[in-house]
């Protein structure tokens, strides 16, 4: 979606450290200035973390969608009662510092883990999203192939100074979308350019 899209040029900017270990895992596996395609997703599984990052560092849905309960109903030792509306907090399950150690920071590190989940955001149990599967390889392609093409970098001032951007969420909306925040956007090389010109 254009709101993990947004999250996900804001890390980048933030996290450089983590976009040129993505870009390495890229060149190395595909080859330099190789668009990726989704029949490479299992070869690339800093990529796959880097999509979980994304949608567990900004959740694109802070609150899961309402749910009904349709019986009465004991869950650690709460009273549902049939006819209640169920909201899930996505948005603190991603920051239990429990489950993910320095939830504020960026790290798709932390999926190495086998024992670190992936956050929810599509839901969960038998009502989750049935696009789930097409959200997240959509993420996969657009976020992979911006990495293995472009640089993603903070605005430089008129000395040349890198200026961090002001990430903040924009207020009034469903979805978890951030403030419009400035940064550059470039190809790794003229190699780069010439594979973008020649993809469109």
């Amino acid at each position: 979606s254009a709101t993990a899209l947004l999250t996900f040029i804001a890390a980048m900017a933030l996290y450089p450290d983590v976009q040129e270990k993505a870009q390495q895992e890229l060149d190395t596996v595909l080859g330099s200035g190789v668009l990726p395609t989704i029949s490479d997703r299992d070869r690339l599984p800093y990529i796959n973390n880097l999509v979980l990052e994304v949608l567990r560092w900004r959740p694109v849905l802070p609150t899961a969608i309402p749910h009904v309960c349709y019986e009465d109903d004991v869950y650690r030792g709460y009273d549902f009662v049939k006819g209640d509306i169920i909201i899930g907090n996505i948005w603190a399950m991603s920051r239990d510092p429990n489950v993910y150690s320095n939830p504020d920071e960026f790290n798709p590190d932390r999926f190495l883990d086998p024992d670190v989940p992936p956050v929810p955001g599509f839901g969960w149990g038998r009502r989750k999203c049935p696009g789930l599967h097409y959200g997240e390889s959509s993420v996969f392609i657009v976020l992979s192939s911006i990495l293995s093409v472009y640089d993603v970098s903070k605005q430089k001032d008129s000395n040349g100074a890198e200026i961090r951007p002001e990430i903040n969420d924009a207020p009034n909306s469903l979805t978890l979308e951030l403030e419009s925040f400035d940064f550059q956007l470039e190809p790794r090389s003229d190699k780069h350019r010439q594979l973008v010109l020649e993809a469109a």
